[in-house]
């Protein structure tokens, strides 16, 4: 800021340029004095104008003050400071040079708009002093623009307007904690939605935020100090989901916290935000709920499906089986009793007995499909009957490398696993364009693990039976999800599909259904 010494005596100052100051008439105690005081109006950004006390001309004006204002100083001479202001700011300016000029104030300050010459305007802060020592007195004006500072504050205060509006609208709680070196933190922060969503005002709730814990449903307070304990902070400084009881309302909220840590200086701050997850909570426990009915109509449809299955192959076994057998019998009592001349006779016989047999094996590969009569010797058994009637009808060659401990698996549980197997074949045999599989049964210690892998032409990565279009893949990820296990189909490492299956063996083991069919009804 520049200052005017006291000792400096104006006669008359004129001008050779705009962006020069030269002196005219001037007395100054000191030479020395006098040029530096020059040189320093002359360069100083700060603008400085001088003008008459009584007519208020402008006699007089730095360079900053000529370039900001857009004049030369010839043109500002004609002017007086109220033509640079709005009205409103000359009326206040005019009351200070009075209070100036009658010696009740010695200098004084005052913010104004001075007015460019194309017609802009901009803020500046003025200082303003009375000088009545020469033949003419004089005021001083020293101004600095703050265009600038008045930007940022504006930014700054539409930024802080929009941060509240934002924060205003969000469902939820804002808030900010703050830990200093060692000292507790301070939970320094939270909107005005604490009373919408806690029942406590943000005051309250800043200065005690222990308060929120009360709220916290018994059920859900272990899991919350637990995580309290290893976050090594406050209350709400990390995150967590639970549930609070809002014993003035009667209400039950699930309530979600999320916070992020950053470090300003040496301080450590969490800004995070509590939010009311009621709704979302109800409606995750209703489809999962949905679901799991889904899941135990499938699992019921499949078991009856088997049920008839295995019903339909008996009665293709016993009672078809048993109608071709007495007609073979028949036909080889009849055809022993032919005339030996009667050579049609026998040739129709002939035939007849040649459709029973193709009957018979029709009856059988029926009966097998429906229900494989391998499953009742184990799982790997019939695994490997299935891969030789699936080599034998596709011309597909296959490897089969099978666990020999005992698995120990349910009927359901080795149906599942069967139709799943069956169906993979299924697959590569229509889409696959594969020359080879490999089939791999290993078991685990927990777990029982089939892998399929073929090598063509491969599909896109379906985890869980998401992505998938067939209802092949839906079907085989329902069977294993019933069983409780895990259905993946990827692209093989180096060519072609890979699907595995992985179950539990607990939930598979012989009686393992029925004490989960009759465990809600001991």
């Amino acid at each position: 800021m520049c200052t005017v010494n006291a000792g400096f005596k104006l006669e008359g100052i004129t001008a050779v340029s705009g962006s020069m100051i030269k002196k005219n008439k001037a007395s100054l105690h000191g030479a020395g004095e006098g040029a530096l005081l020059l040189s320093i109006l002359q360069e100083s950004i700060t603008e400085v104008l001088i003008f008459d006390a009584d007519t208020l001309h402008i006699v007089q004006a730095n360079p900053a003050a000529a370039r900001n204002l857009q004049y030369r100083l010839k043109a500002l001479q004609r002017l007086t400071p109220q033509d640079l202001m709005a009205p409103q700011d000359g009326r206040a300016f005019n009351t200070l040079l009075g209070l100036l000029r009658s010696g009740k104030k010695r200098r004084t300050a005052l913010n104004v708009h001075f007015q460019r010459r194309d017609g802009t305007r901009y803020p500046v802060e003025t200082r303003l002093l009375y000088s009545g020592e020469h033949d003419k007195p004089v005021f001083i004006c020293i101004a600095n623009d703050v265009s600038q500072r008045e930007a940022t504050r504006q930014a700054l205060a539409h930024s802080e307007s929009d941060l509240r509006a934002i924060v205003a609208h969000i469902p939820g709680m804002a808030f900010q904690i703050m830990r200093q070196h060692d000292a507790p933190p301070v939970l320094r922060y939270a909107s005005e939605q604490s009373a919408q969503l806690l029942d406590i005002k943000a005051a309250a709730l800043c200065a005690r935020p222990e308060r929120f814990f009360k709220l916290v449903l018994e059920e859900d307070k272990p899991d919350y100090l637990a995580k309290l304990a290893q976050a090594g902070g406050g209350h709400l400084s990390f995150n967590w989901e639970g549930r609070i009881w809002m014993k003035a309302w009667k209400d039950l909220k699930w309530v979600s916290i999320r916070v992020s840590q950053r470090k300003v200086g040496g301080n450590l701050i969490w800004d995070g935000i509590m939010l009311n997850v009621t709704q979302s909570k109800l409606a995750e426990d209703e489809s999962r709920r949905s679901r799991a009915q889904l899941s135990a109509l499938a699992s019921h449809v499949e078991k009856v499906k088997e049920q008839e299955r295995l019903n339909l192959a008996r009665e293709v076994h016993d009672d078809l089986g048993g109608n071709l057998t007495a007609i073979k019998i028949v036909l080889s009592w009849l055809k022993q009793n032919l005339p030996p001349d009667a050579t049609r006779l026998i040739q129709r016989t002939d035939y007849l007995d040649q459709v029973v047999d193709h009957t018979f094996e029709a009856a059988h590969r029926i009966a097998s499909n429906l229900r494989p009569a391998e499953l009742d010797l184990g799982i790997v058994p019939a695994i490997k009957c299935q891969l030789q009637r699936f080599s034998r009808n596709t011309d597909i060659a296959y490897r089969f490398s099978a666990t020999d401990e005992p698995v120990p698996l349910d009927p359901d549980a080795a149906i599942a696993v069967f139709r799943i197997v069956q169906e993979a074949l299924t697959n590569v045999s229509k889409h696959a364009r594969a020359s080879r599989v490999r089939l791999r049964l290993e078991r685990k210690q927990d777990s029982l693990l089939v892998s399929l892998t073929d090598n063509g032409i491969g599909i896109p990565p379906v985890r869980n039976g998401t992505g998938g279009t067939g209802f092949g893949l839906l079907g085989m990820c329902e069977r294993a999800v019933a069983l409780g296990g895990e259905f993946k189909v990827q692209p093989a490492r180096r060519q072609g599909t890979r699907v595995s299956l992985r179950i539990p063996l607990s939930a598979a083991a012989p009686g393992a259904a029925e004490s989960r069919h009759n465990g809600s009804n001991p």
